[in-house]
């Protein structure tokens, strides 16, 4: 994938036009050999200790953790079992994961068992390539806890703080991929009604700017401000996260977020369309170089309202 990050525009040239969906591994799996592959690493085990203590050798449990093969309900638990994990509501979580797996597109429900951004938590930390469009909010990956509170409870209005608190950490845990030794690289694409839309209130909101103003430094990380005559909103009427993965046997992935669930996009066509929709958008966006003036009128914005508030 070449991109043009002078313009903010990407020239996907192809979107493994030889790959058959069908044919690699799910992300799902992916998903689910991750975490497992994390419960072993908190015991301090190989997968040679593994191989030892259960049915698998070490290279079955190196492709379990990879992705590259499935599992069925029997072995995860045997597993889990071995990592120390006897609860049986967390072996529905992994279960549930099992039961997907197969599916090439797939809603994720947010009463399901799988805690909400566990999927996110665990795709976006095997993504080199992280595509947004945000027509409502500040992406998820670069809000301060403060401002993602409040953008939690504007969604879960009914939710109880302990409920928040939880869906806090995960969405801050997600962000910890931005500060590693090879973050991946992201690529976002804002309305400016949204950076306008002072949610928490003035404080938050000034601050909330403030962040974006330093974290679109690195040069991973691009934002591009879409205006209003642009008329994104239009264009697609909610936001998507596209994911390319450093495992290149693993299928792209497109999220949409509905207001009580997730949709998960594999197929070569979908994937097709919303890439064609981000270009499309990026190309009516004002240019990356164009954005820390955009954000310090903003800015100078947030505090007028504060003088007045």
């Amino acid at each position: 994938m070449d991109i043009d990050r002078s313009s903010g525009c990407a020239e996907l040239t192809s979107i493994r036009g030889t790959t058959n969906i069908g044919q690699v591994p799910t992300v799902l799996r992916r998903m689910l050999g991750s975490r497992l592959q994390q419960l072993r690493k908190g015991r301090g085990l190989t997968q040679e200790d593994v191989a030892k203590g259960t049915w698998a050798t070490a290279s079955t449990i190196s492709r379990i953790e990879s992705g590259t093969v499935g599992l069925d309900s029997r072995s995860v638990v045997e597993l889990l079992r071995f990592y120390g994990v006897t609860d049986t509501d967390e072996h529905d979580k992994y279960l549930s994961l099992v039961q997907l797996g197969n599916r090439p597109g797939w809603w994720h429900r947010d009463s399901d068992s799988l805690p909400k951004g566990f999927e996110l938590l665990n795709l976006e930390s095997a993504a080199r390539t992280i595509r947004c469009y945000e027509p409502a909010v500040v992406p998820e990956l670069l809000q301060t806890a403060e401002y993602a509170r409040a953008a939690l409870r504007l969604r879960y209005p009914d939710r109880p703080d302990a409920e928040i608190d939880r869906l806090l950490t995960v969405r801050l845990r997600r962000q910890e991929i931005l500060d590693r030794a090879d973050p991946p690289y992201v690529w976002m694409v804002v309305e400016e009604s949204a950076l306008r839309r002072p949610i928490g209130g003035a404080t938050v909101w000034r601050d909330q700017l403030h962040r974006l103003q330093q974290v679109i430094r690195p040069e991973n990380i691009v934002m591009q401000i879409v205006g209003d005559a642009a008329c994104g909103p239009a264009v697609i009427g909610s936001a998507f996260l596209y994911l390319r993965f450093h495992e290149r046997r693993l299928p792209d992935v497109v999220c949409v977020s509905q207001p009580t669930s997730t949709l998960y996009l594999e197929s070569r066509e979908d994937i097709e369309r919303y890439l064609q929709i981000g270009d499309m958008l990026a190309a009516e966006a004002a240019r990356p170089s164009e954005t820390a003036a955009r954000l310090e009128s903003l800015m100078a914005g947030s505090e007028d309202r504060t003088e007045l508030a």
